[in-house]
């Protein structure tokens, strides 16, 4: 049957390049979620978030 072939995956380079950028951009914004940086407390909470989920997204993106 044709339709039971595997689909091929990610190269390890490509997925080396999206875990780092995942990673960098979510440390990046738990940087700009710290207690000095400008912003309201508010905008430092978005930031916290984007910067988990980005965290999460990286591990999915290496094991997935």
């Amino acid at each position: 049957m044709e339709g039971d072939k595997p689909k091929p995956g990610d190269c390890i380079s490509c997925r080396i390049v999206g875990t780092g950028t995942f990673a960098t951009v979510g440390g990046y914004a738990l940087w700009q979620s710290r207690a000095v940086a400008p912003g309201t407390p508010m905008q430092k909470r978005v930031m916290a978030g984007v910067g988990v989920g980005m965290l999460i997204a990286s591990v999915f993106r290496w094991y997935k």
